[in-house]
């Protein structure tokens, strides 16, 4: 039980900004602790949702929404929303691998990026407002939990395309079967609670983004970077609201 305290401790403390205690860091801890990268998705959609909920009760829906963004991006860090602009970034403005790569490790930020971001929000902000505002709670735990599995899928399927020191080398390595089962689960038991016609649409739409950004990706550098892996968390997060406004309007 210590043990697997320590690498949830390991995944709180990567993967969001939520505080947690001291833990006993190794790369090879942080690469298991990816079995809890679903589970911060349930903590992160969680408190969205109840930041919502709450202000929905004295706010328009609108503005409340905006105030349950904003919660969720500072519960992350914005980790996955600066992995989707280093993304568009590099893959935007580099011609090479070397190039592409450099991009994406600047700290500065460039038009494709900026543009990327606005249109994100924009998009994430739309989407939710099209949802009625009873779904708001599951839809955002149900999203955020079972996009964090493609990462995972991605870090075992595909191979890291950076050479020396990164934020992300520990998805060098593949995971364990039990780290693997672990975040599959609580990335999926969430739609449990979801219509079973989005979860018959969202699985194979999951799967054809993973393909077809893990094809992209390898011909352009060979492999994935942890941007890589924050840009498919973002696409597959914004696929399954996406499924949710037309089955949710269907089923009217």
């Amino acid at each position: 039980m210590k043990q697997q305290l320590n690498l949830f401790f390991h995944a709180l403390l990567f993967y969001s900004r939520i505080p947690a205690g001291k833990i006993d860091y190794s790369e090879e801890n942080l690469t298991k602790a990816f079995r809890y990268f679903p589970l911060v998705g349930i903590i992160v959609g969680a408190l969205g949702g109840g930041v919502f909920l709450l202000f929905q009760w004295i706010l328009p829906m609108p503005v409340a929404l905006v105030i349950a963004m904003t919660a969720m991006v500072l519960l992350t860090g914005a980790i996955h929303e600066d992995g989707l602009s280093d993304f568009f970034d590099g893959f935007g403005g580099g011609r090479d691998k070397e190039r592409i790569l450099s991009i994406m490790k600047e700290s500065t930020i460039g038009a494709y990026g900026v543009i990327s971001l606005i249109l994100l929000f924009l998009l994430k902000f739309m989407l939710l407002l099209s949802i009625d505002s009873s779904h708001i709670m599951v839809v955002l735990i149900a999203a955020h939990a079972s996009s964090r599995v493609l990462p995972v899928f991605m870090v075992n399927s595909s191979r890291y395309a950076r050479t020396g020191d990164s934020k992300a080398m520990h998805t060098r390595r593949k995971t364990d079967m039990t780290t693997f089962l672990l975040a599959l689960t609580f990335g999926l038991v969430p739609l449990i609670f979801i219509p079973w016609q989005i979860i018959s649409i969202v699985i194979p739409l999951y799967a054809m983004i993973m393909i077809l950004l893990k094809k992209y990706t390898e011909k352009k550098i060979d492999g994935f970077t942890g941007d890589v892996l924050g840009a498919l968390q973002q696409f597959s997060e914004l696929a399954f609201y996406l499924i949710c406004i037309i089955i949710y309007h269907i089923n009217q």
